[in-house]
């Protein structure tokens, strides 16, 4: 299953490429993640972030936290505080499942 709640660092959005299946769906940004056959996969969500990348990311794109809808930066730190460890878990999960899918059968 895909996670609750994730990382987002983005103020745009994006149709789904044609013949690709939505996996996940967001309030803001509709489309958050899709596949396009069986092993190509888009996510417009970051489940990479460290709590490092992150401080980063709210201190040097401090203006963007001003922007209509954006968090305020106490709220960046908090939220992966608190869903952080559902998302490394699922990351790993899916990373498996991923590339099982995608390595030649000899190689297993």
């Amino acid at each position: 299953p895909w996670p609750s709640h994730v990382y987002h660092w983005h103020s745009e959005g994006f149709d789904l490429p044609r013949g690709s299946e939505l996996l996940a769906q967001g309030e803001t940004f509709p489309n958050q993640a899709f596949r396009h056959g069986h092993n190509a996969f888009g996510l417009q969500f970051h489940p990479e972030v460290t709590q490092d990348m992150m401080c980063r990311w709210a201190t040097r794109g401090a203006h963007h936290l001003t922007k209509p809808g954006a968090q305020p930066g106490e709220a960046h730190l908090a939220g992966w505080s608190r869903y952080d460890p559902a998302v490394c878990h699922w990351l790993d999960c899916f990373l498996d499942s991923w590339l099982g899918l995608t390595m030649p059968e000899k190689n297993r």
